[in-house]
């Protein structure tokens, strides 16, 4: 048994970093795709785009009997459903001939995309030689495929057309369910309780739910933070980088591509966060990792909204990286105060706080921009989230014995069996 435990580690994250990777590419092909689609079958973009709101709804609510199933059952079984399930799902919709097929199609890929996220983190904390590293490394996968997703949809539909957007990710996804299966096993639970419970503190009942219940109030400000910045960056750049678009002397058209090829560099920094928040939650305290990030969001914020042109896009930058960058911790705090077979459960609630308090963002965000001028209340509305996260997580207890918890499963790793 020990001997499997230490066969794996590296061959299994591999295998669910690139499943986020996919997940994430999946879920936004249809948007680009969506494009060609006005004038394949005659339809409004708007109308299009209506047709990805169940698949969005359900990306979120589906992720709650999928982390009750990746407890109760298996991770590793439900990431082979999501593998499986989702490559099919998607190679299926790229034979869709009407705006009815192409949904139910959305659709079937929302269900089986939304086991991902709760189950995914599970399994990469139960095989992580260390924790917070790994977790980092998972996100920023997850992050390179958000980033990545437009220009993947819309050189495969340029190359080969519409349909092979679907077919060549729903194909890839499917075989790495094939080898996922061939190559990985059940994650041995027993061995990792020997190993983290000589470390960690038994912990009361009464401190379970208090620190989940703070973590339930950051988690859910932090999505609204994600959320609200990343849909809000396209407007502020296409805003406040007229003087580059001068220097280019490029016409709307050009200024838009330029502005939409920065905030995907901006956001492919979120990558660098996520690993970044691993590496500093694994050497020091998570709480403190994660409190701290948000103390520096607060100073960048405000020269942010001071800023335009490649200024604001080097700040803009950073801030992706302190965002992201609490992550890893976040994660790693709700794996200390949580019991181990709830643990898909908790991260598929958060899951849905996060995707659900991200429509709300959306909306706020939409409600700044149409009543302000500028971008300061923008920015303030970012600066009054990170100080409830600083707040309520400040009041979190302690987690002195993290740091060995890291340690000695790196070292039982390495051991000989």
């Amino acid at each position: 048994m020990a001997h499997k435990k230490k066969q794996q580690p590296n061959r299994a994250l591999l295998f669910v970093n690139i499943s986020h990777f996919l997940n994430h590419v999946i879920m936004l092909i249809y948007p680009t795709v969506a494009l060609t689609l006005v004038d394949v079958w005659g339809v409004s973009y708007g109308e299009l785009f209506k047709l990805f709101f169940m698949a969005s709804l359900l990306y979120g609510l589906a992720a709650l009997p999928a982390g009750w199933l990746g407890d109760c059952w298996s991770s590793r079984g439900m990431l082979a459903v999501y593998l499986f399930g989702t490559g099919t799902a998607t190679f299926l919709t790229g034979f869709a001939d009407n705006p009815m097929q192409i949904s139910v199609g959305l659709a079937f890929t929302g269900i089986f995309a939304a086991i991902y996220h709760p189950v995914g983190t599970t399994f990469v904390v139960q095989h992580a030689v260390d924790r917070a590293k790994d977790l980092g490394f998972n996100g920023a996968f997850g992050t390179i495929g958000l980033a990545a997703a437009a220009f993947i949809a819309a050189s495969l539909t340029h190359m080969f057309g519409w349909r092979f957007a679907f077919f060549i990710p729903g194909l890839a996804c499917f075989l790495l369910g094939v080898f996922f299966v061939l190559q990985t096993h059940e994650p041995v639970r027993e061995i990792v309780n020997e190993v983290t419970g000589g470390s960690e503190k038994i912990i009361k009942k009464s401190t379970i739910f208090f620190a989940l219940g703070l973590m339930a109030i950051t988690a859910l400000s932090v999505g609204l933070i994600t959320q609200a910045y990343t849909s809000g960056l396209p407007k502020i750049f296409n805003d406040t980088m007229k003087e580059v678009v001068a220097i280019f002397t490029l016409d709307s058209k050009g200024g838009l591509t330029l502005s939409s090829a920065l905030v995907t560099l901006v956001i492919l920094f979120g990558a660098l966060g996520q690993i970044l928040g691993g590496s500093l939650a694994s050497k020091y305290s998570p709480k403190a990792v994660y409190i701290g990030m948000f103390i520096l969001m607060v100073p960048l914020a405000t020269v942010a909204s001071q800023l335009d042109g490649l200024g604001l896009v080097i700040v803009a930058a950073v801030m992706m990286i302190v965002i992201t960058g609490c992550l890893p911790a976040e994660n790693c705090i709700i794996v200390r105060f949580c019991p181990e077979n709830f643990r898909a459960r908790v991260f598929s609630a958060k899951f849905v706080m996060a995707l659900g308090g991200g429509s709300f963002a959306v909306l706020a965000v939409g409600e700044i921009f149409e009543r302000a001028t500028g971008f300061l209340f923008f920015y303030g509305f970012l600066i009054a989230l990170a100080f409830i996260v600083i707040i309520f997580a400040f009041f979190l207890p302690s987690m002195a014995n993290s740091q060995e918890n890291s340690s000695i499963i790196s070292q039982n790793s390495k051991q000989p069996s």
